[in-house]
């Protein structure tokens, strides 16, 4: 097998780095939407081994949002942090208004619907991550790759995590009509 060297001038590269950029600009307001829902959350949740695993994945949350914004620096370019943190709560509020709807119309009531919102977002933050972990590939820039792949395991736990309580909660929730 024989390895082939493409070369790409300089226009290219700096159109990818640019779409690049508009992805990072996504993975950030995301993961600003996941740590909204989250400061949101915790006071809601009443059980305390929940909510004290939930606590700890705070520290995580707010760790993922620095690496969102490393993610500029490892190209060279910095975050539009006001448009950010406006399009995330428009985001979330949007997401938290859709999924408690939807929550209500399957007879969900309480802080599982937190719980249940924890994991969606989660889901959507680990899948940006892991888009600009490829993108990192695709371009061959290591730095993103390093950047991101240690945030999409991490989150993988959390989906785990969330997942469980998710679940376990669900029936006193849905059929008891009780806050978790």
């Amino acid at each position: 097998m024989t390895t082939i060297l493409i070369e790409l001038d300089k226009q290219t590269r700096s159109n990818h780095l640019n779409q690049m950029e508009k992805w990072f600009e996504h993975v950030l307001t995301i993961q600003m939407s996941l740590e909204n829902s989250l400061q949101r959350a915790i006071p809601i949740i009443s059980e305390p081994h929940m909510k004290e695993a939930i606590q700890k994945t705070q520290a995580a949350v707010r760790a993922h949002s620095s690496a969102a914004e490393d993610l500029f620096k490892a190209i060279h370019r910095s975050a539009d942090a006001a448009k950010d943190r406006a399009l995330a709560n428009i985001n979330t509020a949007v997401q938290t208004g859709l999924f408690s709807f939807e929550d209500l119309m399957g007879g969900a009531v309480g802080s599982w619907k937190e719980i249940h919102l924890l994991l969606l977002m989660n889901q959507q933050a680990m899948g940006a991550f892991a888009v600009a972990e490829q993108l990192g590939l695709a371009i061959g820039m290591k730095e993103v790759v390093n950047i991101a792949f240690p945030v999409v395991h991490e989150k993988t736990m959390h989906q785990l995590l969330l997942q469980e309580y998710m679940l376990e909660m669900a029936p006193v929730s849905i059929l008891y009509q009780e806050n978790v």
